[in-house]
Order: C-alpha cells, then sequence, then structure tokens
C-alpha cells in the first residue's frame, strides 16, 4: 500500500479536532459559579461582535475570586495534555508525535472570563478563531459550559467543520486556536452561562 493510501485512511475531519469533555465540573459547582457571578460586579460587551455581560477572575482581588480562579486553574490545566493525548491516539502509527507540548512547555492562563448572554442579546454573532498578532501565545481555546440547554439552542458553530456543540453543564470543548477553525456563539431562548479561556506559552 502507497504512503498516501495509508495516511489517507487515517484522515480525520476537522470535527474531530473539537473535542468535548464532560463532567469537568459538577452541576453543584457550575451552580455556585453563577451565583457568585450574579453577585459580583460585571462589565458589559455591546458591539458589532458580540452582546454580552462577563466577569474576569484573572488578577480579581478578591479572595472568593482568586480562590475560584486557583481551583479552575487546576481543573482546567490538565485538559491541554488531554486534548493532545486524544491527537496521538488518532495519528497514524507511524507518525505519532514525541513530545506534548503541555509536557515540554509551560502551560498557563491569562484570562479566566465567566459570560453570560441572556435571552434579548445577539449573542457572539462574530464568525472569528481566537488567535491573532496579539495572541499568538494561545495554542488551544476552550469553553467550559456552566448551565445546560436545549436543542442547538445556544450552540457553539463551527461552520468549516459542518459542527456545533450545545451548552451542557460541565461540559469543557477544547480546539485549536487558529485557523481554520472558525466559530460562532449561536443567539439563545434562554439565559446561557460560559467560562472561555485560551491556553497559552509562557
Amino acid at each position: 500500500m502507497s504512503l498516501y493510501s495509508k495516511l489517507w485512511r487515517e484522515n480525520h475531519g476537522l470535527w474531530e479536532f473539537i473535542i468535548p469533555f464532560s463532567n469537568v465540573l459538577s452541576t453543584s459547582e457550575c451552580k455556585k459559579l453563577i451565583k457568585f457571578y450574579e453577585l459580583s460586579k460585571k462589565a458589559s460587551v455591546d458591539d458589532h461582535r458580540a452582546q454580552y455581560t462577563g466577569l474576569q477572575l484573572f488578577q480579581d482581588p478578591r479572595p472568593e475570586a482568586s480562590e475560584w480562579y486557583q481551583k479552575l486553574e487546576k481543573k482546567l490545566l490538565p485538559y491541554a495534555k488531554k486534548y493532545e493525548e486524544r491527537l496521538i491516539d488518532m495519528a497514524h502509527e507511524d507518525y505519532k508525535p514525541s513530545e506534548i507540548l503541555a509536557n515540554t512547555n509551560d502551560i498557563c492562563f491569562r484570562s479566566l472570563q465567566v459570560q453570560h448572554y441572556n435571552p434579548e442579546s445577539k449573542g457572539y454573532s462574530a464568525v472569528h478563531v481566537e488567535s491573532g498578532k496579539n495572541h499568538c501565545k494561545r495554542y488551544l481555546a476552550c469553553i467550559l459550559y456552566l448551565n445546560t440547554l436545549k436543542d442547538d439552542d445556544g450552540a457553539t458553530v463551527f461552520p468549516l467543520a459542518g459542527h456545533w456543540e450545545t451548552p451542557k453543564a460541565g461540559t469543557l470543548i477544547v480546539w485549536p486556536s487558529g485557523l481554520p477553525f472558525y466559530h460562532k456563539g449561536l443567539k439563545s431562548s434562554e439565559d446561557k452561562y460560559i467560562l472561555t479561556t485560551w491556553y497559552e506559552f509562557l
């Protein structure tokens, strides 16, 4: 069998690189984080890209915010390695990477933001990627859903991958931060709460 044929048989669609991890937070933990968000002073975003209110936990001086940041950092950081391990499992036996980036580089979060989209908001309507000239150290993007919505309500859509993820409390989705992983967040008919961040190289 030719090399081309071997590799073609192992070929994967883009959608397979958008990987969900269930039960990263319990439903109870999600509800507690939403409650903390609701009791906090929030910033509003309303522009051509998106419409939501947000709470940045990174460098928030309040003790409870710092506790949430540390807890979430401890829970979420290991999923960079788990994501890469899933990719390696998909790779052709003769072409598996010898190193995991999360093992050979220092990985960090420079943001942990809770976002709330109410039914009146347009969602995150701009189709975009998570990297750019000012964000070149981002190598993976992720969303942690904090509440569950029905059907495709408030889904995160990846058009080039022909794929979408509907919010489910405690589920983390991870994907590469750059091209061709364009995505957007659909408008929801109910309140939608998420936590967004990026795995970044120090």
